[in-house]
Order: C-alpha cells, then structure tokens, then sequence
C-alpha cells in the first residue's frame, strides 16, 4: 500500500482554512457566509438555509482568488442551482450533479461540505418545542441533562451517532457531573441576530524527513475546539496519532471519545480508511468531529496498492 499527496507541498506545509459565520434571519431562516482558501485558491459561498429542514433555498458562490485553468470560474456562476438541496444523506452527489465535472469540483464539494456542517450547528426550535423539556432544577448537570434530550429530538440523527449521543450517555447524567460547554442562547436565536455561530477550521499536512507525512486538522468554534495529529509513514502506517479538547459541549461525557484516537496507532491506512477510522475514531464510541478532521485530512491523499 503506498499513500502520496498530490499536490505540491510549500516548507511551511499545505495548509487549508476554513471560516463561517451564521445570521439568524427569521424564526425558521439562517444565512451562512463561509470562506475556504489554500495557496492555490479562494473561495467564498453564501447560503440561504431554512430550518429545521436545513434546505438550501438560495446559494452563490465567488472565486476570489485561482488559476481559471486549474478552477473553473463557470463552477460559480452555476452555484445558484443548489438550491433546493438539504443536508443530509445526498448532498454531495446532488451538488455535483448541479456543478458539472469541471476543474475544481472538488473543492467547491469540500467547502460545500463545510458549509452543511456549520450551518446544522443551529437549532431554531419551534413554538412550544422547549416547553417539553423543563428542567427540575438549576444543577448545572440537569442543565446538561435537559439541554442533551433536547439536542436528540429536534435532531433526531443525532442518537447514537457518536459517544455522547449513544442512547447509554442517558445514564450518565445521573452518575456523575455534566455541564454544558456553550451558552443556553446559542439554541435560542433571535431574527436580526448577527454572528450567532461561527467555526474556524484548519488542516496542515507537512513533509517529513522519512517520506511520510505529518497530518494537523484543528476546529474552534462556539462549541468546540478540538485538534487530531498523526503520522503516515511512506507505507501508510500511522503513529504519534494524538487528539485533544479545549472546549467540548459537555464536559464529562465528550472526553471518553478523546481516548479512542492513540488506537489508531500502528494502524496502515487501506482504501478503506473511511471505515477504519469510523471504527476507531468515530460511530457511537468516537466523536463525529474527530472523524471529519481525519477525513478532512485523507481524502486529500492518493492511496494505492504498491
């Protein structure tokens, strides 16, 4: 098995940003403005996204910066027929169909996915949707509690999608404490409230002296900030894998996902990473997030048989 990286590395590493900033416009309206940019391009979208279907209802798209050769400027002027897409099960394939197989499809797809990420991380409850859950006390671990149950019924995908949403985090609540790691208002916007969310994302994929590679993919947002690190070796081994959390949405749950990362060590990166990694890293043991950073980091390689 032999893993490349396909794209010419500056000394200071192939590094990739990614930022967002989300507007409440109405009760069931949000507008995400993100922008993703490497040294080869510029990106910014604009999303219009109803909720709580998370719909796309109007996009654009500017190229602010690339090669028209290697970056197809027509990708932007077609992003406007995206709409009408939600997030979910689908949405890349229907982003592709709408963009074309043009240069640069692949990243208007990876920003497009970063997009659908970011805008999902605002809840906008309807009328008498948080009446059910009245909590029975003001211990910050009930407030924890009230705040988790509420995540998984408006978001129903939610459940045992990651450690701490397994149906068994339930139990938790009771036997030990749990608080939140964000402010109650974040689920409470208002129409006209301005930068009610926002994320920074960052991966750096650095040359090593062994012909591997150093992997480097961090998120800092209002809820998170959260890094994975790890080695590839020339034969896609993987060592000095290495996880941490700043901030988590409820502390003394999230941590546990946290222990799983060092087990990817040892491990060789197959053209089945993507299950590799959900095992070990992500699914109802791991954390979603630490499992986007991962992807985020090896879609970017070439991975084959020696």
């Amino acid at each position: 098995m032999s893993i490349q990286f396909p794209l010419p590395i500056p000394p200071s590493g192939y590094q990739r940003i990614f930022a967002a900033e989300i507007d409440c416009l109405s009760a069931n309206e949000l507008l995400v403005r993100g922008q993703f940019h490497d040294h080869r391009i510029a990106l910014e979208q604009t999303w219009n996204v109803r909720t709580p279907e998370y719909e796309v209802i109007a996009a654009s798209a500017r190229q602010v910066e690339g090669d028209p050769q290697s970056f197809a400027p027509e990708l932007c002027e077609r992003y406007s027929k995206i709409a009408g897409v939600r997030v979910g099960r689908g949405f890349t394939k229907r982003v592709q169909e709408a963009l074309g197989n043009l240069p640069g499809l692949q990243e208007h797809l990876f920003f497009a996915i970063e997009m659908a990420r970011v805008a999902q991380q605002v809840y906008q409850f309807p009328p008498g949707f948080e009446e059910q859950f009245v909590p029975t006390s003001d211990n910050p671990t009930e407030q924890a509690r009230v705040a988790w149950t509420k995540d998984r019924t408006y978001m129903p995908e939610l459940a045992n999608s990651c450690f701490t949403y397994r149906d068994e985090s339930a139990n938790v609540f009771a036997e030990r404490e749990v608080r939140c790691g964000f402010e109650g208002n974040l689920t409470r916007p208002q129409p006209g409230d301005k930068r009610v969310f926002w994320r920074k994302k960052q991966l750096v994929i650095s040359s090593l002296p062994n012909g591997g590679y150093q992997c480097e993919s961090a998120m800092q947002d209002r809820i998170h900030d959260i890094q994975i690190s790890f080695a590839i070796a020339p034969d896609g081994v993987i060592s000095q894998a290495q996880s941490r959390g700043e901030r988590l949405p409820y502390y003394g749950i999230c941590e546990g996902a946290q222990l799983r990362t060092p087990g990817l060590n040892g491990q060789r990166v197959t053209a089945s990473y993507v299950k590799q990694f959900a095992e070990q890293v992500g699914g109802a043991s791991g954390c979603t997030h630490l499992f986007d950073l991962s992807m985020d980091c090896l879609r970017l390689f070439q991975i084959g048989a020696d």
